[in-house]
């Protein structure tokens, strides 16, 4: 298994299309249905902010401040904030059997605040992997001409802080593409072979053919390389500063993989030649590269955050999950703390894991167990668990489970590192999460409408009182990254549009945005201190930026 923390919480595949990719800026952002990601501080108490009363049409739409006019879509914010990316008039492709949701459009960028929109490219999709921004925000790079049959165009870059500067063509059939860490260098697949080099114009070196994709370890200094079925689905891996050298084979027939945090080893699996249909787990150091098996019949696997620790399962059978051991990342015979596990996860602190034993694959869910690194003992906390999620800073668990008895219900729990039990947070939630700092715990409860419209609730921690109802009402969320504000959308009545607005945690007060508006809504600028978003609808179409602060308490 790799685990990825993933913040995007769902509001349906074109919200999720929206956001993908390494270009997109992060942000803590919940709706309808899974477990909203970690984020940060506030208070509880006062009364509950409403839905604003829906007007026909969204007569008030467009009270931002005008970024590009148009039909635009796939609205993305660079990591730094301070721009945003759009296609405009996007056009799904006349080929049976695409998403619904592909577009493909020309590629524009604008800075948050206001300016000149830019043009980047023709024919660009908003599939993930279609185009992304470098991690230190510098470079654009996306696919022009997108082909949906062959999933290939022509890989071009942009320097997003020199407006002057044209974009350059790097390959022409280009499927795979990866900046490094640091932003400086660039891997991709052009028709099956694979190339490395700096960004942004190279030289670049080609690597090896039949790759599928590539992946940077932490430290930028290897480049790990996925073969083609074609190829024997081999792992190899290479030196980024020797690009030139032969790329070193770990195995052929391999499965998943993951790198530990710290650059210094890599786990994967390699199909099992004594249990059919199931993958063994190795392990290699890096730049030795030489593999030693770990466990047989391994279906998920981690390395903790402090790379100290590597998680998997072992002798599982094909409908059966395997054991779950946790033994030191430089490998050994480790600890056995669980029966049938499918999922686990380590606390972000590296002092604890969670995990579901006892899976029940029809069901779906497990037993909610914790056990303490080195050498605590396991401690099962709750039953019939689909999912869980650790606090930022590993002393809380949260976790659904669905209780039978006297009523069906999927209820939120939380349990505290070092307590007997866990407690009930409150019954029927849909979808939760932590506030950055973990000073509450946040959630979505009382839906109606489909899980359109729903009391969004806090719970300060460490636990005192009940959970305090913010918002009435409300479908998504996004929290800012100081976890001082929350952008909330509500669904209209009247369109498949939506209400913007801001909600301050500490004063309560509220303040209505825009309305008609297409999910999903951003922070950028510094600080959080703008929202932005696309109006879809009307005459007023295109992309938009609003100030994402209350400039007093009284203003609701």
């Amino acid at each position: 298994m790799r685990t990825r923390q993933g913040r995007l919480l769902g509001a349906g595949l074109l919200a999720a299309l929206a956001v993908a990719g390494a270009g997109c800026k992060k942000g803590n952002e919940g709706s309808g249905g899974a477990a909203a990601p970690a984020a940060s501080s506030g208070s509880t108490g006062g009364s509950a902010a409403r839905a604003p009363a829906p007007s026909r049409g969204a007569p008030e739409a467009g009270q931002g401040l005008l970024l590009a006019a148009g039909r635009a879509a796939d609205l993305r914010v660079t990591p730094d904030g301070l721009k945003a990316t759009y296609l405009l008039n996007g056009q799904k492709p006349r080929l049976d059997g695409i998403p619904p949701q592909m577009l493909l459009g020309q590629l524009y960028v604008v800075p948050v605040e206001g300016g000149e929109p830019r043009k980047l490219g023709e024919g660009v999709t908003n599939v993930p992997g279609g185009q992304l921004v470098t991690p230190d925000s510098k470079h654009a790079l996306f696919l022009a001409g997108y082909n949906p049959a062959s999933q290939s165009g022509a890989l071009t870059v942009a320097a997003l802080d020199d407006a002057k500067s044209e974009p350059a063509v790097l390959g022409t059939a280009v499927s795979y593409m990866l900046p490094s860490p640091d932003g400086t260098r660039l891997a991709f697949v052009d028709a099956g072979r694979l190339k490395l080099g700096p960004l942004p114009s190279g030289p670049f070196t080609e690597v090896a053919g039949e790759v599928s994709t590539a992946q940077f370890t932490p430290d930028g200094k290897t480049l790990l390389i996925k073969r083609r079925l074609t190829a024997a689905g081999g792992l190899a891996a290479v030196s980024v500063e020797q690009p030139e050298v032969a790329p070193r084979k770990l195995a052929d027939q391999v499965g998943d993989y993951a790198v530990s945090p710290d650059g210094q080893r890599v786990a994967f699996q390699v199909r099992s030649e004594s249990v059919r249909g199931l993958y063994d787990l190795y392990l290699a150091e890096v730049p030795a590269l030489k593999p030693k098996r770990l466990a047989v019949a391994s279906s998920a696997f981690a390395f903790s955050p402090d790379s100290k620790w590597l998680g998997r399962t072992e002798n599982g059978k094909p409908d059966v999950p395997g054991d779950f051991y946790v033994g030191p990342a430089a490998g050994g015979a480790g600890r056995k703390l669980g029966e049938r596990v499918e999922k686990f996860a380590f606390s972000p602190d590296s002092q604890a894991v969670g995990f579901l034993e006892k899976y029940d694959q029809t069901a779906g869910a497990g037993l909610m167990a914790v056990a303490a690194l080195p050498d605590g003992a396991t401690k099962q906390v709750g039953g019939r668990v689909p999912n869980f999620l650790w606090g930022s800073d590993g002393k809380y668990v949260l976790f659904l489970s669905r209780f039978l008895k006297p009523e069906y219900s999927v209820d939120l729990m939380l349990y505290a590192l070092g307590t007997e039990k866990a407690e009930k947070v409150h019954r029927g939630v849909f979808g939760y999460g932590f506030m950055p700092g973990n000073t509450q715990v946040v959630f979505r409860s009382n839906c109606i409408r489909n899980g359109r419209a729903c009391d969004f609730k806090a719970l300060g921690l460490p636990r005192n009182g009940e959970p305090q109802t913010w918002i009435q009402g409300m479908f998504s969320y996004k929290l800012s990254e100081d976890g001082q504000r929350v952008l909330f959308t509500y669904a209209r009545m009247d369109s498949d549009t939506y209400d913007v607005a801001v909600y301050d945690v500490k004063t309560q007060a509220r303040k209505t945005l825009d309305q008609g508006v297409q999910v999903p809504v951003s922070f950028a600028g510094k600080g959080d201190s703008r929202a932005v978003y696309i109006i879809a609808q009307g005459p007023k179409a295109g992309v938009y930026s609003v100030p994402a602060t209350l400039e007093t308490a009284a203003q609701k």
